[in-house]
């Protein structure tokens, strides 16, 4: 009873990173996200076009601004610290578990 248990648990939980990667992937999240990228670059391009027809001294590194803000707090830092050696356990317990498994194979 179990290892039933167990086993509908793990099902479930795929079957909900699956209906939310689903939704992610149906609502456009990530191409909105690449269409904005799209659309910094070509205002960055306009404007460095617009300054060489001005014949303004033009340097590079000021067409490629990272307008990224840091809003991490003490908080977030911890639980990313905790998060990054969550997900290095995992992957050691699931590369482990492999190789047991791997054994029953050859």
């Amino acid at each position: 009873m179990k290892k039933k248990s167990i086993l509908s648990f793990f099902i479930y939980l795929l079957l909900l990173v699956f209906i939310c990667s689903y939704f992610i992937e149906f609502s456009g999240y990530y191409e909105y996200n690449l269409a904005n990228k799209k659309n910094l670059t070509e205002h960055q391009i306009k404007q460095f076009e617009s300054d060489v027809k001005e014949g303004k001294k033009i340097d590079i590194n000021s067409y490629f601004t990272d307008s990224a803000v840091d809003y991490s707090n003490k908080l977030t830092k911890t639980t990313s610290e905790i998060n990054l050696k969550l997900n290095e356990y995992l992957k050691k317990i699931i590369i482990n578990t492999f190789k047991f498994f791997e054994k029953f194979i050859y």
